[in-house]
């Protein structure tokens, strides 16, 4: 089956989803992204979780700080275990580098031992000439000789690796830790900004129904589900969608993302992504999607999708080349962008 992370790789670059398929080299930074929509997955649910904790009678600043609770420490421990899973990675790494150094060295070791064990099958019309030949000390010395030689290129070739491996970490840790600390930040300031929102959105909501958090949380929350996994066996596509928002009986796909967003509309990836979405609700639930959205959380702002005829024919037609790409393993065209230069001649 086609995935919509394929088809999501796809519309980000044709050679990207090719070089996946074809030499399995995939990003490394797939884990991080998958953290951090978790991590504003779960934001999320703690505003919904706190709203409904607020109270009529709260101030401003009150509203705030309760929506708050919790999430600082959330997002720490978040960051840290992502931490954790790549230092482990690392010294799994190293490991396995070490591992394969040493298979080379003993191979050799192996080569060297099949090469004596043909010199003394050559000899075998002469027992006497071999036993005198394994009982020899000098002979026997030289064994010592060449495993010790062995021992000592195995420990040498592994301290050349743990020198090289230290430094490597070095720099890897350093670019890590700034890494971290960045997108720390501006998660941080994302999710201050969305919080002053909410905590507006909440007094303002209070006032106009007279009524507690815990009876307008559907207004700024609804039902919805969370990373719902779903198939289309006559379409051959399986995927997962962000948010599924149901509203009077209607679904709604969300997708979520940290992107900054065009200037106007969705970008043609984000799109093509929720149609694949609204395709599989539409196959899961036996109903019909007619608009989805995305939410681009660092400006806090929600953008409409219509799934009209248009948007539909231009899905399957990617679906067609995506599928191409991974069953016959066809090559995308690469498209080179040719710079006209213009000479100007002043007279």
């Amino acid at each position: 089956m086609i995935s919509i992370s394929s088809i999501k790789s796809y519309m980000f670059c044709p050679m990207k989803l090719y070089l996946e398929k074809t030499f399995g080299e995939e990003s490394k930074d797939i884990l991080l992204h998958k953290t951090m929509k978790e991590l504003r997955i779960d934001v999320n649910d703690l505003f919904q979780r706190n709203l409904k904790k607020i109270t009529r009678e709260m101030e401003l600043e009150e509203i705030e700080e309760n929506l708050n609770k919790n999430i600082e420490e959330h997002i720490e421990n978040s960051l840290s275990t992502l931490v954790k899973i790549e230092e482990k990675n690392n010294i799994y790494k190293f490991n396995n580098d070490l591992n394969n150094d040493k298979e080379e060295t003993s191979l050799d070791k192996l080569k060297s031992k099949k090469y004596t064990k043909n010199l003394n099958n050559s000899n075998n019309d002469s027992t006497n000439n071999i036993n005198s030949f394994n009982n020899n000390p000098n002979n026997n010395s030289t064994n010592n000789t060449t495993n010790s030689d062995n021992n000592n290129s195995i420990n040498k070739s592994s301290k050349n690796l743990k020198e090289n491996y230290d430094i490597r970490t070095i720099e890897e840790e350093i670019e890590r830790i700034d890494r971290i600390q960045e997108i720390k930040m501006n998660l941080k300031t994302e999710i201050y900004y969305n919080l002053k929102i909410l905590s507006l959105k909440t007094k303002k909501a209070i006032l106009l129904n007279q009524k507690d958090g815990s009876q307008i949380a559907e207004l700024f929350f609804p039902t919805a589900m969370y990373s719902y996994l779903m198939r289309d066996t006559q379409l051959d596509i399986v995927g997962t969608c962000d948010k599924i928002e149901i509203i009077d009986g209607k679904y709604f796909p969300i997708s979520i993302k940290s992107s900054n967003p065009p200037l106007k509309g969705v970008w043609d990836g984000d799109a093509i992504e929720l149609i694949a979405a609204a395709l599989l609700i539409e196959n899961e639930f036996d109903t019909e999607v007619f608009v989805g959205f995305v939410d681009y959380l660092k400006l806090g702002e929600r953008r409409v999708v219509v799934m009209d005829a248009n948007l539909r024919k231009s899905f399957f037609r990617i679906l067609n080349e995506v599928d191409d790409i991974i069953t016959n393993e066809i090559m995308p065209e690469i498209k080179k962008i040719i710079k006209n230069v213009i000479s100007v001649f002043i007279i």
